[in-house]
């Protein structure tokens, strides 16, 4: 009996465990992609967020035509690259002034003509003075519209030098805030070889005006031009999108309640505010099942007003990635919440790039949705050899076809491993492998009562020594 009982804990266990095949799942869509490539990648579309049963992806599987796993790896996307860089000559203008006194000393009157350049400096001799000598150098910037990223300069000197530059902004000419206090720069010679450092990064800002001076370098240096570096916003990759309608909490004033219907990796969120010129300050909350704690996720002020007769609304809300799928808004109610009408949050996501090897013939399919499935992605170098981080991928695109609904028979008694296995995919697997093995130990144990008790009933009964 204990050896029964055993296999039979042991069978349970390999059916739950057992990797499922392909019938399964219960969604499949056809991989389309052109013949020939060792290894392909496919976006995860919307659908199969709103399918899948584990929110780490781990019920997602990639089969051949002969029903079998192949090897595949996520790839998550980056959250973007650096914006475009431009670079153009700066406007120089050479400042004198007393030593003793510095830059702080020099003031400077700043005429534009029609074109917007700086033509007059109160500050610049007209002929050399005694105790006047260059203190640095101002650049115009007024009009550029991207922020300054990194300055190269460009200087003539009669001897090599290791000193540092100093460079200020300011958008008024009167107040000055340091960019950069110490920034090495140098020219060394040697043997007819050269080395120069001559750029210095800005950690990329925008000033109307920035001045430059130097320290520890030859008295003879002078600064023949500025290249600066102008880098644009960040480049945002492209998200998907998808708006799902809120419910007023009945009990509770100023919540609102929305159900994504998947497990999405979120990290951008919109909240669709019913009426213009609305301002209020919320916090946004999730959790993976309608019957577990609320999380706070975020806080943000929204807003939707109309000005002029252009729409101006909050930004996004940047959240770190999560696959929650109950979202839930707490709104405060100074200032009236959001008014009367229907509130809608738009929830962004970077779709994960599946990267699989052909193994075996083609069509593939991608399945997902089984309670069964355990993880088996691997890691992106395991799948693709060749891969190097930052590197593009060498894999051939391929996209997903039609998603199809995989209808299961019912199970019946005279089918048992289908029945348990359905039994372990309806989400009640637990509860009756926990009852099974409970019934189980309570059968055993009767059986070993009953057993001594026929054992003892057998034998005669001890005689009396009376």
């Amino acid at each position: 009996m204990n050896k029964l009982l055993a296999a039979a804990l042991a069978g349970m266990a390999s059916i739950a465990c057992a990797n499922p095949p392909p019938a399964d799942f219960r969604y499949r869509a056809a991989v389309i992609a052109q013949e020939g490539g060792s290894h392909y990648r496919l976006s995860v579309p919307a659908a199969v967020y709103a399918g899948v049963e584990r929110r780490d992806l781990g019920d997602i599987r990639v089969f051949n035509a002969a029903g079998e796993t192949v090897p595949y790896a996520f790839v998550q996307r980056g959250p973007g690259g650096p914006g475009p860089v431009q670079t153009k000559a700066a406007k120089l203008f050479p400042l004198y002034g007393e030593e003793s006194k510095g830059l702080d000393g020099v003031k400077l009157d700043v005429v534009r003509g029609t074109g917007g350049t700086v033509i007059r400096l109160a500050a610049e001799p007209k002929g050399a003075k005694p105790g006047r000598k260059l203190l640095g150098y101002l650049v115009d910037a007024s009009d550029l519209e991207m922020a300054i990223a990194a300055m190269t300069f460009d200087w003539q000197t009669s001897a090599g030098f290791n000193g540092t530059a100093r460079v200020e902004a300011s958008d008024d000419l009167l107040r000055w805030n340091t960019v950069l206090g110490e920034a090495p720069v140098l020219m060394l010679e040697h043997s007819g070889e050269r080395l120069e450092r001559k750029r210095v990064e800005l950690s990329a800002r925008k000033a109307k005006f920035l001045r430059i001076s130097f320290s520890r370098v030859p008295h003879d240096l002078v600064l023949k031009g500025v290249q600066l570096e102008m880098r644009g916003e960040r480049v945002e990759p492209a998200r998907e999108w998808r708006r799902v309608g809120g419910a007023a909490a009945a009990d509770k004033r100023g919540e609102y309640l929305f159900d994504t219907a998947g497990r999405f990796p979120v990290d951008r969120l919109r909240l669709v505010l019913p009426q213009q010129n609305t301002v209020a300050r919320v916090e946004l909350l999730a959790r993976d099942r309608d019957d577990a704690q609320w999380r706070l996720v975020a806080a943000a002020s929204v807003f939707h007003l109309q000005r002029d007769g252009a729409p101006i609304t909050s930004p996004d809300v940047q959240v770190i990635p999560t696959a929650d799928r109950y979202w839930l808004v707490r709104v405060d109610q100074r200032g009236g919440g959001l008014g009367a009408g229907e509130v809608a949050l738009e929830v962004g996501w970077l779709p994960h790039e599946l990267v699989f090897a052909a193994r075996g013939a083609a069509p593939f399919t991608l399945a997902y949705g089984s309670k069964l499935a355990k993880p088996e992605a691997l890691q992106v170098a395991t799948v693709v050899p060749e891969y190097r981080e930052g590197k593009d991928i060498p894999a051939r695109p391929a996209t997903v076809g039609d998603v199809l609904g995989s209808e299961r028979a019912s199970a019946s008694l005279a089918d048992p491993l289908g029945l348990l296995r359905a039994l372990f995919e309806s989400g009640e697997g637990k509860k009756w492998a926990l009852w099974m093995v409970l019934s189980a130990g309570v059968l055993a144990v009767a059986w070993m009562a009953l057993r001594l008790l026929r054992e003892l009933g057998g034998k005669a009964p001890p005689a009396s020594k009376d």
